[in-house]
């Protein structure tokens, strides 16, 4: 076999897994994304209103712009977060876990042996946040402004031209930096422990009941540590953001405490909770399919 071929053979052997993870990832998105925005749509809503009563929202936005503008109001910028999202994140989900367990020394390891997935959820955090802040900040524009109109016109005439267009663009990003790297490590250290804890041995398939069980055990902290961090990044990018924009994170959140108390925080989280145990039960499956197909080896789980 020349060098030729190898290279060949090698790069194939390398992107393949890589296409599968991209594929499986997008499929996930499509198939998830209509339920998975209502949530979303919802939970924002009321964190930007603090109005608890979904029926009251789900109404007004109704009778207000109709079944598309109202309840799927951000849809479009919406699926092209989530497509764009799913096609980098799989990879990284399996992949990257991978690369530092083969880097970090083995020492290391056997003090903190969930070190690798805490990495890789900073890694993915700081890299995802960079990227999609400009989208998340217009989809939340378009889910919780009182009028239909062109969000990025709007922006670009109430912010005077290009650089403060930019600016708003941007807004919310430290907090959704801090947010995203508290979301991620918590979800792989507790989607890895919970998977784990329920599977025979390594290459075992989860049954139904169990991925449910996983949901549920998963989503649990993730509402009681990550809400407060979501919340807060919302009334940064909402419409009627001015109140926040200009404050500190710490500052933002003494606001919200002395307005709202700790309900403030958790404003919304029966719509988080929907939202994230529907995607954890779509999730998890996929997961540990990747894992087991491209994962970690085997002896190193």
């Amino acid at each position: 076999m020349s060098e030729t071929t190898q290279w060949i053979y090698k790069g194939k052997e390398i992107l393949k897994p890589v296409f599968e993870t991209q594929l499986v990832g997008m499929s996930r998105a499509v198939i998830g994304l209509p339920m998975d925005h209502i949530f979303d749509r919802f939970k924002t809503l009321i964190q930007a209103s603090q109005n608890n009563s979904f029926r009251q929202l789900f109404l007004e936005s109704y009778r207000r712009n109709g079944i598309f503008r109202g309840i799927f109001a951000g849809f479009s910028s919406q699926i092209t977060i989530q497509i764009f999202k799913q096609y980098y994140r799989w990879p990284m989900m399996i992949f990257i876990p991978k690369f530092y367990k083969e880097q970090l020394p083995q020492s290391i390891m056997d003090i903190a042996p969930t070190l690798h997935k805490a990495l890789t959820g900073v890694t993915i955090a700081l890299f995802e946040s960079f990227i999609t802040c400009p989208f998340e900040r217009v989809k939340c524009q378009l889910m919780t402004q009182t009028e239909s109109k062109s969000v990025l016109k709007y922006m670009w005439q109430h912010d005077g031209g290009f650089k403060g267009f930019t600016r708003d663009l941007f807004t919310g990003m430290e907090i959704m930096m801090l947010k995203q790297v508290v979301s991620w490590t918590n979800y792989l250290y507790w989607d890895h422990k919970v998977r784990y804890y329920f599977k025979q041995n390594p290459q075992s398939q989860l049954r139904i009941e169990q991925i449910i069980f996983c949901s549920v055990l998963t989503a649990i902290p993730n509402i009681l540590i990550v809400q407060p961090f979501d919340a807060i990044k919302t009334q940064f990018q909402m419409e009627n953001n001015h109140q926040f924009k200009n404050l500190t994170i710490w500052n933002a959140f003494k606001k919200v405490y002395k307005e709202k108390g700790i309900s403030g925080f958790y404003a919304g989280w029966q719509m988080r909770f929907c939202q994230f145990l529907f995607q954890a039960l779509l999730t998890t499956p996929i997961m540990d399919y990747l894992e087991r197909q491209h994962g970690l080896p085997i002896e190193t789980l």
